[in-house]
């Protein structure tokens, strides 16, 4: 069993066993857990009161056109419901099940049932964090009842549209703003719970160490969500076994061999015992079909109305952090007149405004090397200020451009920087290719053109080729 410099410890008994286990987890899994679902349901409340927001407003505006054209077929359009949905939903919705949640909330549930958890306190703060997943599991079956609201409710708009012909491009384009919408909110959902879905390293130790009791296995097995979805007979079939009542179904192989036997040793009257097998087994599924409808899974966008060439923007749903990419980048000078050569190293930071583009700034230093092997000398060249835009035109090919300020003179303190005259300017365009290194590294190779490169003084390079990392 690991040990923990600070640990949330306590004595866990295994069903029908007299030893006793002796379990530690990071002191900081419950605050970490507490911390992540209430952060997870603050954003999630704020997220669905702004599309239902955006989405009333746009179907304000769409009606507000359509009864210009006809009025007499809006009237047979239900009133907005959107103000209604937040607490309408509450208590109606089926499970939306979320592994990760389903792990925070039997992992809390098993702690708060034991004794002599330390140190003090531990107990009211594991009661504490179950009271917020709990609250989180909640807002997520609202929020995918509310996301079938809104499904239902793009329908009624598509029908009453389709009473009308030879629509104005206002009206399409804005009923096209709706689905948009519906879209983003849909990916959205999906964006937390895959947030859920990623532990953090903590919460993967603590839930490491948990899965090797015997005690909290049995549990996992007879409490979690997914467990509640079967019947599980007492005692299960061993410690951590996931026991589940199917009833009197079969197995695929074993009912071929039942087929087999019945028609060859069954005589005239094999078949329709086949028959009436298969329909007994065709009821035990729909039985559990009907339980499992108790669940709800992450809707799908890629079976959503959408409009003609509509290309998600996956960063639209990311958090302002997610959409930054971080860089650094190493560029060459050769020795030019009694200036030495140059080791160029820069670092950006980036704002990916969609899945093709990213804006950002940087700052550059350059550090004179020397003129020759000879003379290999190290010194303060320049520093620069950086800005860039990329834009992807295929595959892993970028179109790059940015616009520099670079103080050209060697400098010794921070106070020589002050000399305005000194800065000079680099306006770039140019191509970049990136490639994957690894999930979170990725390559680059830029070609760069400078259009200002006559005015540097000493004359600059006009072509810049640099190679860095982006993660």
């Amino acid at each position: 069993m690991p040990h923990f410099a600070s640990a949330l410890s306590f004595s866990s008994a295994t069903e029908g066993v007299n030893d006793t286990t002796k379990v530690q987890l990071p002191s900081a899994y419950v605050e970490k857990v507490q911390a992540k679902a209430q952060s997870v349901n603050a954003a999630l409340n704020k997220k669905t009161a702004e599309y239902l927001g955006k989405l009333n407003k746009l179907e304000a505006k769409l009606v507000g056109k359509l009864q210009k054209l006809d009025p007499t077929k809006v009237k047979a359009l239900s009133p907005s419901p959107y103000d209604k949905w937040l607490s309408s939903a509450q208590g109606a919705a089926p499970t939306s099940y979320v592994p990760g949640l389903d792990s925070m909330h039997t992992s809390l549930a098993f702690l708060a049932q034991q004794n002599g958890v330390s140190p003090a306190g531990g107990s009211a703060a594991v009661t504490g964090a179950e009271s917020q997943v709990s609250q989180l599991q909640g807002n997520l079956n609202q929020s995918a009842l509310i996301d079938q609201y809104i499904q239902q409710r793009r329908q009624e708009l598509s029908n009453l549209m389709a009473q009308y012909t030879n629509l104005p491009h206002s009206v399409t384009n804005t009923f096209n703003q709706y689905k948009e919408t519906a879209y983003y909110y849909r990916a959205q959902l999906q964006s937390y719970k895959d947030m859920l879905n990623d532990p953090s390293k903590m919460e993967a130790t603590a839930l490491t160490v948990l899965n090797k009791v015997p005690a909290f296995q049995q549990f996992m097995s007879r409490n979690s969500f997914l467990a509640s979805l079967f019947a599980a007979p007492p005692g299960g079939s061993g410690a951590g076994a996931l026991p589940v009542n199917l009833g009197n179904l079969q197995t695929r192989s074993q009912v071929q061999s039942l087929i087999q036997q019945q028609i060859s040793v069954g005589g005239p009257s094999a078949q329709a015992a086949v028959q009436q097998q298969m329909q007994a087994a065709q009821g035990q599924l729909q039985s559990l079909q009907q339980q499992a409808s108790r669940f709800t899974a992450a809707g799908s966008t890629s079976d959503m109305d959408l409009p003609p060439g509509f290309q998600p923007n996956t960063q639209k749903t990311k958090t302002f952090l997610k959409r930054l990419e971080y860089g650094a980048n190493v560029q060459f000078a050769r020795a030019a007149y009694d200036f030495p050569a140059t080791a160029n190293l820069g670092l950006t930071l980036g704002y990916k405004i969609n899945d093709k583009s990213t804006i950002g700034a940087g700052l550059a230093y350059a550090a004179g090397m020397g003129t020759d092997w000879s003379h290999i000398q190290f010194s303060n060249q320049s520093i620069g200020l950086r800005s860039y835009m990329d834009w992807k035109i295929k595959k892993s090919y970028y179109v790059i451009g940015g616009y520099e300020e670079n103080y050209m003179t060697s400098f010794s303190s921070i106070a020589d920087l002050r000399n305005r005259s000194a800065w000079q300017p680099s306006a770039l365009i140019g191509l970049e290719r990136k490639y994957k290194i690894s999930s979170k590294l990725q390559g680059n190779v830029q070609l760069l053109y400078d259009a200002l490169y006559a005015r540097e003084v000493p004359r600059g390079q006009a072509i810049k080729i640099r190679v860095g990392y982006n993660f």
